[in-house]
């Protein structure tokens, strides 16, 4: 049998597995075909996360009758961690690949001045590598490796000397930092990878600040910092994208169209776009990231979630198409456009204030969150909005987050269906309550 790989070259595969593992955390083997992945798949995956994630810690198995759930547990007041950070160290391509890495460094590390020339590199690897691995000629691999290394800033070639040389250590980046100026940055940090996204190369710099600090003798102040923050609930699933994320960007930015490999809500077949980058919406109170696309003259939204891989493409697409679409694009309430056939529902709410309300906190908010609307006062405590929607679903928990201060009005077809599934759907609460006089 052959022997298990935990590095991957790919992510979308672990990517997948990731977000189904820590979004629900309910699905058990016999479940995957919901979400197209193969038995043999989710075992691997999963031992990559047990790998990764470091299983006694943060992956857990519930147990279901004979089912066992893979889950990621989190304690948001013992530690400001996000473990899901560790599984980008999959992405490494092959074990022989990430070995070498590794005797690369190790080689410059100890040797005089940092450096060593090509053949001194591979002489003292071909010396500690086993007798299978050597017969695989391993040249090629040591060459392309110290290349991807250069490519990376990890080491640089001097031409003169013809050697390699290690191009910084953490001594080195943070020797013009007096102690209490890596202090504050390390506060700065932990603070910033927390409340901002995207984050990830941040968190790998928390790691390098920290690993440096306790080298130092800093282990007091390292346990009182992480004990400074408490950051609740927050949703860490959002890393699992980032990749696809600053790919998507990237494209935009240099006004290449993107081909993205897609699986829809409804149906088992995967689909495929080849599109033009439009915007990044990122949801701050459930860590989801979409994509609003233009594909065929119609605008569209992805969730980030359900995208497995993004490519760009050198086709080009003419930026004058933003400004066209921008109008669409800012008129939508969060994520959703108007369907082409449809177009934007007309909506009318009507709100009314508690009286003993001295700050209108209501009527500023609702000007903030609906831009473009038409408010129209009745009275110091009352008012009427009027707005265009391009989805009725999505604004239903916004108007709930007011209570009782606002009423869907019945004054056109689409204001009366909303209506009538917000009052159905406040039925099926008040049955949860039993009779309520």
């Amino acid at each position: 049998m052959a022997e298990f790989n935990p590095f991957i070259n790919h992510f979308n595969k672990l990517r997948n597995f990731s977000r189904l593992v820590y979004l629900y955390g309910c699905y058990s083997r016999e479940d995957a075909k919901l979400f197209q992945i193969g038995k043999r798949t989710f075992d691997e995956e999963l031992r990559r996360m047990r790998v990764f994630l470091k299983e006694d810690e943060y992956l857990s198995v519930e147990k279901e009758g004979k089912k066992a759930l893979p889950c990621v547990v989190e304690d948001f007041f013992r530690e400001v961690e996000n473990p899901l950070i560790n599984i980008y160290f999959s992405k490494t391509s092959t074990s022989l690949q990430t070995t070498l890495f590794f005797m690369i460094l190790q080689i410059l590390n100890s040797s005089k001045d940092k450096k060593a020339t090509t053949n001194e590199i591979m002489d003292k690897i071909y010396f500690a590598l086993d007798e299978r691995t050597k017969d695989r000629a391993v040249d090629s691999s040591i060459k392309r490796t110290l290349k991807q290394m250069q490519s990376m800033g990890i080491i640089r070639f001097l031409k003169k000397e013809k050697v390699y040389v290690l191009s910084n250590t953490i001594e080195r980046l943070f020797k013009g930092f007096s102690r209490d100026e890596l202090k504050n940055i390390y506060l700065s940090v932990l603070f910033f990878i927390n409340t901002n996204v995207p984050n990830v190369p941040g968190w790998f710099l928390k790691e390098s600040l920290e690993k440096y600090l306790l080298k130092n003798g800093e282990e007091e102040f390292i346990k009182e910092a992480n004990q400074l923050f408490w950051f609740t609930y927050i949703p860490h699933h959002y890393v699992l994208d980032e990749e696809i994320v600053w790919r998507f960007w990237y494209a935009a930015s240099l006004g290449n169209k993107v081909k993205i490999w897609y699986y829809p809500r409804s149906g088992s077949q995967k689909k495929e776009y080849s599109c033009i980058p439009l915007r990044i919406i990122y949801d701050v109170k459930l860590g989801r990231w979409y994509f609003i696309i233009l594909d065929e003259k119609e605008i569209n939204t992805l969730p980030a979630s359900r995208v497995e891989k993004i490519e760009i493409l050198d086709e080009k697409f003419d930026r004058s198409l933003f400004e066209k679409f921008w109008p669409v694009i800012e008129k939508c309430f969060f994520v959703s456009v108007p369907l082409k056939e449809e177009g934007f529902k007309k909506i009318r709410f009507r709100f009314v204030l508690d009286k003993d309300t001295n700050y209108n906190f209501v009527l500023n908010r609702v000007k903030r969150e609906l831009k473009g609307a038409h408010i129209e006062m009745i009275s110091q405590n009352e008012f009427v909005v009027d707005y265009e929607l391009s989805n009725l679903k999505e604004i239903k928990p916004w108007l709930r987050s007011f209570s009782h201060r606002v009423v869907v009005e019945d004054d056109s077809p689409d204001s009366q269906k909303l209506r009538q599934e917000m009052m159905d759907e406040w039925r099926e609460i008040l049955k949860n309550y039993g009779d309520i006089q």
